[in-house]
């Protein structure tokens, strides 16, 4: 008995059509992560917009500005996590790059949280440190799934995490609040309303 084997030789514009195809479809999967983005974007951006408006009355007691930069944000991770549960029933299936990607942000909350505690302890300001992280983050989000916006987003976060390292004239709270808008809600918008085929 004969033995046929098949050989598919696809030539080089094939093999980009099929790499550009598996990247949408990447893309098409991770557009409800996209809200995620939008989400931590308006939130973080807005805490810090508030906390510059009302120091006053964020700065009231010793802990009050600690409470409301680690309550919020605890809350927004567990609708966050309910949000990304219910995404994930809801798809019915996981992709290697959305695993990769739910590890990656989840040892960012763990980094967070650490952060913040050491800052209370050493009573210093974590913008620095949390805002150069994310960065991070982002860029290694962005070399996953190839999404340019969130490169641009990761680049703009950890220049603002430089800019607060560099220059004491700087306020914080206004750094905070454009480096998460822009590295966080613009990427997430531009994927969000990103197309199927590019």
């Amino acid at each position: 008995m004969l033995k046929i084997k098949t050989h598919f030789i696809m030539n080089h514009s094939e093999q980009l059509n099929l790499i550009n195809e598996a990247i949408n479809k990447t893309k098409e999967q991770l557009k409800p992560t996209s809200i995620n983005f939008i989400f931590w974007g308006l939130l973080i951006s807005m805490m810090s917009l508030i906390h510059y408006s009302f120091p006053e009355f964020i700065q009231k007691t010793a802990y009050s500005s600690i409470l409301f930069w680690t309550i919020i944000p605890i809350i927004g991770m567990i609708i966050n996590i309910i949000y990304n549960i219910k995404v994930g029933v809801r798809l019915g299936f996981e992709t290697h790059i959305g695993r990769a990607l739910k590890l990656v942000w989840g040892v960012f909350n763990i980094a967070w949280l650490l952060i913040v505690v050491l800052s209370i302890f050493k009573k210093q300001n974590p913008v620095e440190e949390i805002l150069f992280l994310l960065g991070v983050i982002l860029l290694i989000t962005a070399l996953l799934i190839r999404f340019s916006p969130i490169i641009v987003g990761g680049i703009a976060v950890i220049a603002c995490s430089v800019l607060i390292t560099l220059s004491t004239g700087v306020n914080v709270l206004l750094i905070n609040a454009v480096a998460t808008f822009v590295g966080l809600f613009i990427p997430g918008l531009s994927l969000y309303l990103s197309k199927k085929h590019v």
